[in-house]
């Protein structure tokens, strides 16, 4: 297998691998499917909009208004009007939620410290620095730009 072909099934494995780990993991606290991403998004910025998350975070349209109205549907966010344009939603974290968030950070800190096992810092920022570029590479527009 060329090394080119061996890079992009490894990053493709490794998002499934790190993706499962996060799910296993969050499963015990009822969290199904893509709701941790939607989750991590409000718990880093509450008040986004579906729309806000799409953009920010890449993640499909359809799948997003999924997840949020199981997240509704369980008792973790809850639409709100947005006060400066009342036909758009605001998604607002409950005390359901908000109890969770130790949980969810811990879970969060956990996996990130099996993902960066046995790489040094320098290996850390070489990596996440070359994944940027392959996204950037693949169209994505990352936020920070």
């Amino acid at each position: 297998m060329a090394t080119d072909e061996r890079l992009a099934w490894h990053v493709s494995l490794a998002g499934r691998a790190l993706s499962a780990r996060i799910q296993r993991r969050l499963a015990e606290y009822g969290l199904g499917h893509g709701e941790y991403r939607v989750l991590f998004a409000l718990y880093d910025e509450e008040g986004l909009t579906q729309t806000d998350i799409v953009e920010c975070h890449h993640l499909d349209k359809s799948v997003v208004a999924r997840v949020t109205g199981r997240l509704e549907e369980k008792g973790y966010v809850e639409r709100r009007p947005d006060p400066e344009d009342r036909r758009r939603k605001r998604l607002v974290l409950t005390p359901a939620a908000e109890e969770l968030r130790p949980a969810v950070r811990e879970i969060k800190e956990e996996v990130n410290a099996e993902v960066t096992r046995g790489l040094d810092d320098g290996e850390v920022e070489s990596l996440v620095a070359g994944l940027r570029t392959v996204a950037r590479n693949l169209g994505a527009e990352l936020e920070d730009e």
